[in-house]
């Protein structure tokens, strides 16, 4: 799966001559490692006090120990199939209990970092020409604000998935056979591992009529196929009953305008502050909602093609979030979805198109003079990245005491394990 040495150096310069002097897969090792290290950083205790999150331990292990592996790939969950899930979690099975939940977020954390490494590739170099650039795309998706719910979990891990499959669409044909089977199997993979295949697949059939490519013919099947076992699953299975849409009109343009362009801007915490000043009023969120749906449109029309099926990507996840979402049993969904933190896996999408649009408005030649007026606000990025870089940490419910419990237990015995978020718990039959 070798991939040109130019990729990330030119021809020219000193410096460039020693730097070819240094092995191809050193370069691209270092990537990823440096990739996996900003996902970390942001949240440090899913490596050094690895805890399970949610369905990562409630459903993908327990389910995985309780039956068994071969058949818990069978069950689909929230009305559709999670194979990637389900198979890190049979994997897991292989160490002991109190290791578990960090196979599951290293394998979260390396999706994260290859996806950052696959943007910086050379195969990115017809949808971002410029090496600067795709750095720098790969930057702002490492350092996305406002996506705490996303980073170095299994159970979101099917979104960076997607995030994949969308790369896969817009990269230079493979000519390598490595790659061509690698596109193949990843994009079996994720269209098996939530319904993001039915958005991806108007994408992949947009992209093949304009540009013909046999590969997309077969990606496409794949992902139709996908579709068909999605389906299967959502039409035999419920989705888990939550509390009633409590969908308004403001209160969406609040959602749009807090989560997905102030939160994704200057960072969840600064839309937290913002939310609760006097002046966030419905005002304020239409001004705001306006002027992002304007970058959106202007990137649209100025865009080459790469950037406006990210945008209709976006717009696609984030109308079916909005549509049917699955927050809370507590209160309305559209009430839960205007908090900070909140659903944020639902606005890794629109807050990827978002900066993109805004950064191509503020650099690209073809937007003349007007992208002047894009410059500041593209600048504020730059305080969303710092302002959310640390995450909160997962509340320390000391899982090694719990596992050291669960290992002492007798055979038959169900032992009850304490899980984030707050609440949540796990149950393991003793086997």
């Amino acid at each position: 799966m070798k991939l040109p040495f130019t990729t990330f150096f030119s021809d020219r310069g000193g410096l460039a001559r020693i730097l070819r002097g240094v092995p191809w897969g050193v370069w691209y090792v270092l990537t990823g490692i440096a990739a996996a290290l900003i996902v970390i950083s942001h949240r440090p205790d899913a490596v050094m006090n690895a805890q399970f999150w949610a369905e990562d331990g409630r459903v993908w292990y327990a389910q995985a120990y309780n039956l068994d592996p071969l058949a818990a790939f069978l069950l689909p969950e929230a009305g559709y199939y999670q194979t990637v899930s389900r198979a890190v979690a049979a994997l897991s099975l292989l160490v002991p209990l109190a290791w578990a939940p960090l196979v599951l977020n290293l394998f979260a954390i390396a999706v994260q970092a290859f996806n950052a490494f696959f943007i910086i590739s050379g195969r990115m170099s017809q949808a971002i020409p410029s090496r600067l650039f795709r750095f720098g795309a790969a930057f702002i998706y490492l350092a996305l604000p406002n996506s705490y719910e996303t980073s170095a979990n299994l159970t979101n891990t099917q979104w960076h998935l997607a995030l994949t499959v969308l790369l896969i669409i817009f990269a230079t044909p493979a000519e390598e056979i490595a790659w061509k089977i690698f596109d193949n199997v990843v994009v079996a993979l994720s269209a098996l591992s939530g319904p993001l295949c039915l958005l991806l697949l108007p994408i992949a059939g947009i992209k093949y009529f304009y540009r013909r490519e046999k590969r997309l013919l077969v990606l496409g099947s794949v992902l139709l196929i996908g579709c068909a076992v999605q389906f299967s699953a959502l039409f035999t299975n419920e989705r888990p009953s939550s509390e009633l849409l409590g969908a308004t009109f403001f209160g969406g343009i609040r959602i749009v305008a807090g989560q997905v362009f102030v939160g994704t801007l200057v960072g969840a915490k600064n839309y937290g502050l913002l939310r609760h000043s006097h002046w966030w009023t419905d005002v304020l969120a239409t001004i705001i909602a306006a002027g992002g749906v304007a970058v959106f449109v202007l990137a649209f029309l100025w865009g080459k093609q790469e950037l406006r099926l990210l945008i209709i990507f976006a717009v696609l996840v984030c109308s079916t979030a909005l549509v049917n979402p699955a927050v809370t049993k507590l209160e309305p969904q559209w009430i839960a979805m205007e908090v900070p933190l909140t659903a944020s896996r639902y606005w890794l999408f629109p807050g990827l198109a978002f900066l993109a649009s805004l950064l191509f408005l503020a650099t690209n030649l073809r937007v003349g003079r007007f992208r002047y007026v894009f410059i500041l606000p593209a600048l504020m990025m730059v305080w969303g990245f710092v302002a959310d870089w640390k995450q909160p940490r997962f509340k320390d419910l000391d899982f090694a005491a719990h596992a050291r419990e669960f290992d002492a237990a007798r055979p038959g015995e169900t032992v009850t394990i304490p899980i984030n978020p707050e609440g949540w718990e796990m149950q393991l039959k003793k086997r």
